[in-house]
């Protein structure tokens, strides 16, 4: 950002401050900290008040080839004047073209010297093989606030003696994605932040080669956010995760495997995310089916998420065999969890049709503030599955507080209008009902006939609701119960090829 003379008559040729140049050194040197530091050692040539000012940046970010960055690091570490490195951000492709682990260690010991605060490292692998070892140094870093490490991550260099080691005392958000196994040293990690408040673990497990610890005990008391991410690819094997944290805010879980436990319920958790539906996986013997979930396990899980009672807003997804609706609404010793402050339900039902309303219906209970419900119902379940059976009870949240209910996936069968019927008959405060039905197999003719025809008939049935306004939406048109007057239809149509 260089300032040049207009060009003019040499009378009114006037030199034009160079205000950039007028600031003081100061502030210089914090705007070049927000360059990458290739621009910002560029500047050096601008002019001999230029030429070191770039050394004095505080935050360090360059991209590099795994083959030349230790030369590089060194090169520019080595010129570097200023004592506080606030954030050191790295761009690294081919990990595997990494120098000896000698000379990565000093690297980063060299980065950790100057009281980083923050160290964020991306590393991009280019084969299956390829992945990240990370310097045992970045757990011993008494000044390092923020921690996010984004690759295929192994911890090799931390061995068992040096466990003990790990001491990274002012650390607030520790992020690992993704890890290529369960160290068994996880637990320790996370015991050795006192101060931590965001934790997020990304797990992508093969079973042929990953370490698995058998359980994990993540003990952080100052945590508010909590997220774990664990996919398995091929054979699963079951994880005991317990969970410490009293001042728990929010929690996103997806795993569909393990066992997780409160060590004591968190009181302060405001919304939880919870998805138990398993990813597509390879299993090694087709007649190996260990992963399913059993009965033990969904009571299990039901009980964890009983635990989670004062959320205010919960996103639950579910598949056929991850249903924990059954054992979320059954008393167990007499004691049913009560949602007091559950004003948001938003889940997600994949596979298990319309079979999976009545459990669901009946675990309403356990939320009887609820005002918002959403339910995506997702898959393609056999039609033996989509049978409606009307339960014996009805919530007193579907009668007293909830005012919208969103539905999307319905097929447009007779069952799916027999749940709706149930649905506006006993809703009785119920302001908008919206849903969306996709119609399958059928030539645009016939999809818009059976649109219609679905579509009067759940205008039709009775609403204990005067002001319920019902909102329907198909693949070909979209419309609401105020557009149906004298048996008129008044709608939006798609036109598609």
């Amino acid at each position: 950002m260089l300032s040049f003379l207009k060009p003019g008559k040499m009378s009114e040729t006037i030199e034009e401050e160079d205000m950039l140049s007028s600031l003081p050194d100061a502030i210089l040197i914090e705007i070049l900290s927000l360059l990458p530091i290739n621009s910002a050692a560029v500047t050096s040539v601008l002019s001999h008040r230029w030429r070191y000012l770039w050394t004095g940046v505080n935050r360090l970010q360059f991209e590099a080839e795994a083959s030349h960055f230790t030369d590089i690091a060194d090169h520019i570490l080595g010129q570097l004047t200023s004592h506080k490195l606030r954030d050191f951000e790295l761009f690294l492709s081919s990990p595997s073209e990494l120098p000896e682990d000698d000379a990565l260690e000093s690297s980063f010991r060299h980065v950790c010297r100057r009281n980083v605060e923050k160290i964020f490292i991306h590393v991009q692998c280019s084969f299956y093989e390829e992945f990240f070892f990370v310097p045992a140094c970045l757990f011993t870093s008494q000044s390092l606030v923020i921690l996010e490490l984004v690759g295929k991550l192994k911890f090799d260099l931390l061995a068992d003696d040096e466990i003990g080691t790990i001491q990274i005392p002012n650390l607030k958000k520790l992020s690992l994605d993704y890890l290529l196994d369960v160290p068994l040293w996880l637990g320790n990690l996370v015991r050795s932040c006192p101060l931590l408040e965001n934790l997020n673990l990304v797990f992508k497990l093969d079973w042929a080669e990953s370490e698995i610890a058998d359980s994990v005990d993540i003990c952080a008391l100052n945590l508010r956010l909590l997220k774990i991410d664990l996919e398995f690819v091929g054979r699963t094997q079951r994880i005991n995760i317990s969970i410490d944290a009293p001042k728990l805010e929010h929690l996103n879980l997806r795993d569909c495997t393990s066992y997780y436990d409160f060590v004591r319920n968190p009181t302060a958790l405001v919304r939880a995310c919870i998805d138990l539906i398993k990813e597509e996986r390879y299993l090694e013997d087709e007649d190996d089916m260990d992963w399913f979930p059993s009965n033990h396990y969904l009571h299990h899980m039901s009980k964890f998420v009983g635990g989670m009672s004062s959320i205010s807003s919960l996103d639950l997804k579910l598949e056929r065999d991850s249903n924990i609706f059954t054992y979320l609404s059954s008393v167990d010793d007499g004691f049913l969890p009560v949602f007091r402050n559950l004003s948001n339900f938003e889940m997600t039902l994949d596979g298990i049709g319309l079979n999976g309303w009545k459990d669901l219906i009946l675990s309403l209970r356990c939320f009887p503030y609820l005002k918002h419900l959403e339910v995506n119902m997702e898959g393609d379940p056999p039609m033996e599955l989509n049978h409606w059976c009307e339960p014996g009870s009805v919530p007193e949240c579907l009668v007293s507080k909830m005012k919208t209910l969103q539905i999307r996936g319905l097929i447009g069968i007779d069952d799916d209008l027999k749940l709706l019927a149930y649905i506006l008959s006993n809703g009785v405060v119920l302001d908008e009902l919206c849903v969306d039905v996709c119609i399958r197999n059928d030539c645009k003719e016939a999809l818009h006939w059976k649109e219609r025809k679905f579509c009067m008939s759940l205008f039709k049935l009775p609403r204990s609701s005067s002001t319920c306004e019902v909102v329907f939406s198909g693949r070909s048109a979209t419309t609401s119960s105020s557009a149906f007057k004298n048996e008129y239809l008044t709608c939006q149509m798609y036109l598609t090829d």
